[in-house]
């Protein structure tokens, strides 16, 4: 054979193997799901790996999520809606009030008294997703949006028994709308994201924390927290899932097809049952621990914090529409 047909030969076979390379690549995608929580966190397996197996399987294998925890793609919570949009990860799991002013219509689902609980919560705001709140997931698409366990009052030191008990205390929030509802009970909010809290607890920069009851385990907050109030007027914590909608987009027709029943509230609800369940677990392993006490508000101490929730929804609603965000119809298609 001589030296010229070698090489045709050669390079047919280059131009052959580029050609199923090419094809490899297109026919399987690798995505980046950053999360700034550790491989235990109670969502890991059970939503975040689940959900990746679940694509791999639905796209034959062509579409593959590769989980990056523990802040590995980047520190800090705050962050994780960014990172989507500026594509450092396809995907990231996060909360919106640590970005308040991004999702002002969004967060009035964390308004006290909104729903009963975190499942009504989760299916009144995709009920009303298109019409009232996709508009703010800027440059990303919202795959899932759930709620955390119903928020408690965790007290350093002080139990919390009545609103005057709240007085001139610095109550960590996880954003503005509970803020408001926490400025209303006579404390003093502090915004943070759930991860520094159990340092501020510990050394005094706050005195107690609004979390939801999930907290108690997953951010060790049990170890900090002598008192739990529970029975306020409902109040949760929004949790998103976002893709980067170049990334989205960038999928196949029959990909997205294939993912699309995988996500939305379907996928919402798993998260919510599944900080709900262990919310459950959680106080029942606070109350049962020497030294912590559980405090279940009386239905008159009830009734005088949801008095002052009412101020709170007011004043969220008048800011909001002095924002040119109309509330007051958004709050009547909630509770259609």
């Amino acid at each position: 054979m001589n030296r010229r047909r070698l090489l045709s030969m050669g390079l047919a076979a280059g131009l052959l193997a580029s050609s199923a390379g090419a094809a490899f690549a297109q026919a399987h995608k690798e995505l980046k799901f950053a999360t700034f929580v550790p491989p235990n966190y109670v969502l890991h397996e059970s939503v975040f790996q689940k959900f990746a197996n679940d694509v791999d399987a639905a796209t034959g294998g062509s579409v593959k999520i590769r989980m990056y925890p523990s802040g590995e793609l980047g520190q800090g919570p705050a962050e994780q809606y960014q990172r989507a949009v500026r594509g450092i990860a396809e995907l990231t799991f996060g909360l919106q009030g640590y970005t308040s002013t991004l999702f002002p219509k969004n967060l009035m689902l964390e308004l006290p008294g909104i729903a009963t609980d975190g499942a009504q919560a989760t299916s009144m705001l995709w009920a009303n997703m298109d019409r009232h709140f996709r508009d703010e997931y800027k440059r990303t698409v919202p795959l899932a949006v759930g709620t955390t366990a119903p928020t408690v009052i965790m007290s350093r030191e002080k139990p919390i028994r009545t609103p005057e008990d709240l007085k001139g205390l610095k109550i960590r929030v996880p954003s503005k709308v509970i803020a408001a509802a926490v400025e209303a009970y006579g404390a003093t909010p502090v915004l943070m994201p759930a991860n520094n809290v159990y340092t501020a607890m510990s050394t005094g920069v706050v005195d107690g924390a609004f979390m939801g009851a999930d907290s108690l385990l997953i951010f060790k907050m049990s170890e900090v927290s002598a008192h739990v109030t529970t029975n306020l007027p409902l109040m949760v914590n929004l949790i998103f899932i976002v893709m980067n909608e170049d990334a989205w987009n960038g999928l196949s027709d029959a990909e997205r097809a294939a993912i699309q029943p995988l996500t939305g509230e379907v996928l919402g609800q798993q998260i919510t049952s599944g900080l709900t369940a262990f919310g459950e677990k959680a106080l029942k392993i606070f109350g049962s621990t020497d030294g912590k006490s559980i405090i279940e508000l009386s239905a008159d101490e009830k009734a005088r914090f949801n008095d002052l929730s009412v101020k709170a929804v007011d004043q969220v609603v008048a800011d909001l529409e002095k924002q040119g965000v109309d509330a007051r119809a958004i709050l009547a298609d909630l509770k259609k």
